[in-house]
């Protein structure tokens, strides 16, 4: 099964991720989750969005796991919308996860998720605020490398040209 975890805190994802483990473990041991996280202010960057929507084609769960996604950001909105269209998995769900009392959850993002889940046919998970303590520490690892390291993807990002996307983009201008 493949989950792509959409995060804004480096232990957002690490709880996420042994919640994941945490129910394979419970449902059957030939069950494995390949997980690929990716924090959300990356998804802001079109080389990493299109990268992450790659990632994500035939994720079967995506998770929203953090803060930031109460209130939906509208870039955010605006990935998952395309993520949605370009799915390979008819199955998949949204999850949401903020470690949270789901009575402090926005109700306009909860509408709106589940607006968004019902357009698109996904089921839509919310998080019931059980903590899972025991992180698994070679994703943590894992997690903590993919951040600091060099990815061939974030390589060939950066060494794409600048463009100036703000150009004329003023009142003044």
């Amino acid at each position: 099964m493949n989950a792509v975890i959409i995060y804004d805190e480096f232990d957002f994802a690490a709880k996420v991720n042994a919640m994941l483990e945490h129910a394979a473990h419970r449902t059957d041991e030939t069950t494995h989750w390949s997980v690929k996280p990716w924090r959300v202010d990356m998804l802001k960057l079109p080389p990493a969005a299109e990268a992450a929507l790659a990632e994500a084609a035939e994720a079967h769960l995506i998770v929203l796991a953090g803060r930031q996604v109460q209130p939906l950001l509208p870039w955010l909105v605006d990935w998952l919308e395309r993520w949605a269209t370009r799915r390979q998995i008819q199955e998949a769900a949204l999850a949401v996860w903020d470690g949270e009392n789901a009575a402090t959850r926005s109700a306009r993002a909860t509408l709106e998720l589940s607006q968004f889940a019902g357009r698109h046919g996904l089921s839509l998970i919310f998080d019931d605020n059980a903590l899972v303590e025991g992180k698994s520490s070679m994703f943590v690892s894992d997690l903590h490398e993919r951040e600091v390291s060099l990815s061939p993807t974030l390589q060939h990002i950066l060494e794409q040209p600048v463009r100036d996307y703000y150009q004329h983009w003023g009142i003044n201008e």
